[in-house]
């Protein structure tokens, strides 16, 4: 009989309550929650009272578990980091010990901070983080790699319907957000957030472009990337991107790529806060097949997601319809018990990640770029810029959606009782349910910005600026880190990588710094006198997945 591990939870926001929990509960059998780790007080009670875990179990940071766990006052085996995208000074601590973590994405803002976890596993040799892809480990995703080879494909086309967080989360009764953190706390954790996503996005990014970075990109894209590779590969090149409807975050986003092998792929995002339900379609077209994958959301846990394989036979079309036996988020939580008992390889790491983040921020660089600005150059006044879309956005009766979704914003805040506005929030974008939630307290400022775009013309006008992106470089003569390992103290070989030893700590492969700060734009890109990207006063709650 396997053996049950014990499970920290770290960051008890939407995605642990909604995704995380549920399951750990219902996989008695081979997961034991020992220990729930938030820097909310009320959160932290409320949370560990409804999941069943004791007072010596709960604790208000990595530090203080760590410590329990080294005093042996708890038992710890695997960790699942579910806080808001701030993750790498946790994430190092864990990993010193030695212990594997299923981290929800983002992993960082930036590559220079992704690589410093990915450069930490170089040096430990083997691999100790795995990201919560929940759709990597969906089981229809196997139909697509059992019956139609890479060297085949003709189109690969996957399209995403993002609603409020209302449709993904309301059945998962998830406790409200904490406002206990002290001013200062809560002071401290914007402005490391706002510094992190300005190292990511370039000194030259408006708080549009940074929003859209965070929102459409990290918390929504990513995921669709994640279920390509997963199958034939990652996009290797990027051939086009588009965002549309001008001045409305994140609005739609379309990316244009190809696998190695030259194998089209096209990626759609929209973002409709008052749209009904998510919707998830991933289409494989050969010259003689055609698979169609309708995906359902990792939060409804009791969903299967169903593949539809067209051929013809003797000149009959033949249909083979599957659905998956588990949820996509119980498989991930088999397929992370694999990896820390016996070392099975994850879909996606630290390496993984990095070369992703890359993409993302070449898609940024692509639509700023066809705007004519520069990521990289001091940004223009933006204040300017927000206070005559914020006039326009707010004028009445603009167009019949301008007069219709002023109820409809209360309605859509409603939804989101944990009130994330970009990043600064617990479960830092898991699945793409992350975007629903962490905008789902600004859908109705996106609908006026809808207006705003109408009355001046249209969409943006597609971006075709081809982008190659390179294979992630390995160390000359190795073959990339191992699987995880039984837990073990690290401490003393970790201090190598942040003193600046170490194989990677020079050459191609070293972490590149972080850009540049900028703190003078303003903050808020939805509404006048916007949202700042730092989300709830209390950073926590940023659901995904």
């Amino acid at each position: 009989m396997p053996r049950i591990l014990n499970i920290a939870v770290i960051g008890a926001g939407t995605m642990a309550q909604a995704v995380h929990l549920p399951v750990l509960r219902r996989r008695w059998d081979r997961f034991a929650v020992t220990a729930l780790v938030d820097h909310s007080p009320r959160r932290r009670s409320e949370s560990a009272d409804v999941w069943g875990v004791g007072e010596d179990q709960r604790f208000e940071t990595v530090a203080d578990l760590i410590t329990a766990a080294r005093a042996k006052t708890i038992e710890l085996d695997a960790v699942v980091l579910s806080t808001d995208g701030l993750h790498v000074e946790d994430l190092l601590q864990l990993l010193k010990r030695g212990i594997p973590v299923l981290v929800e994405p983002p992993l960082g803002y930036s590559a220079a901070e992704v690589a410093r976890i990915r450069d930490f596993e170089r040096v430990m040799g083997r691999r100790l983080v795995m990201m919560a892809y929940p759709q990597q480990y969906d089981e229809v995703l196997d139909e697509v790699s059992e019956n139609l080879r890479g060297r085949d494909v003709r189109m690969i086309d996957h399209e995403v319907l993002m609603p409020a967080s209302g449709p993904l989360f309301s059945r998962a009764h998830v406790t409200s957000a904490a406002y206990d953190l002290p001013s200062e706390k809560r002071q401290e954790r914007r402005k490391n957030l706002q510094e992190a996503v300005v190292a990511g996005t370039g000194e030259g990014a408006t708080q549009r472009d940074r929003d859209l970075y965070v929102k459409g990109l990290l918390t929504g894209v990513a995921h669709q990337l994640a279920v390509t590779e997963r199958v034939y590969g990652p996009v290797e090149k990027l051939v086009g991107v588009r965002h549309w409807p001008t001045g409305v975050i994140p609005g739609s986003i379309e990316l244009l790529g190809e696998l190695e092998n030259g194998s089209p792929v096209r990626l759609v995002w929209h973002y409709l806060p008052f749209a009904p339900e998510y919707s998830e379609t991933y289409e494989v077209l050969t010259a003689r097949k055609r698979l169609d994958l309708d995906i359902a959301p990792p939060s409804h846990l009791d969903s299967r997601s169903h593949s539809s394989l067209r051929e013809k036979e003797h000149g009959r079309v033949v249909v083979t319809s599957r659905s998956s036996d588990l949820g996509s988020a119980e498989s991930m939580w088999e397929a992370f018990h694999a990896f820390v008992e016996s070392g099975k390889e994850p879909h996606a790491g630290a390496a993984e990640a990095l070369a992703q983040v890359e993409l993302l921020r070449e898609v940024l660089k692509t639509l700023v770029e066809a705007d004519e600005r520069s990521l990289d150059a001091a940004p223009e006044d933006e204040d300017a810029e927000v206070d005559d879309s914020g006039a326009e956005n707010a004028a009445p009766g603009k167009t019949e959606a301008g007069t219709s979704e002023a109820g409809s914003s209360a309605e859509a805040q409603a939804t989101a009782a944990d009130g994330p506005a970009v990043a600064d929030t617990e479960a830092g974008g898991g699945a793409p349910e992350a975007a629903a939630a962490t905008s789902a307290t600004s859908a109705a400022t996106d609908d006026r910005g809808t207006d705003a775009s109408s009355a001046t013309g249209g969409s943006s006008a597609a971006a075709t600026t081809g982008v190659t992106i390179g294979p992630l470089p390995t160390q000359s003569g190795e073959e990339g880190p191992a699987p995880a390992a039984p837990t073990e103290d690290l401490s003393a070989v970790a201090d190598q990588l942040e003193d600046g030893a170490g194989p990677d700590a020079s050459g191609p492969d070293a972490a590149r710094p972080d850009a540049a700060r900028s703190g003078s734009e303003r903050a808020g890109s939805e509404r006048p006198d916007g949202p700042r990207p730092e989300g709830p006063a209390d950073g926590t709650d940023r659901p995904s997945t």
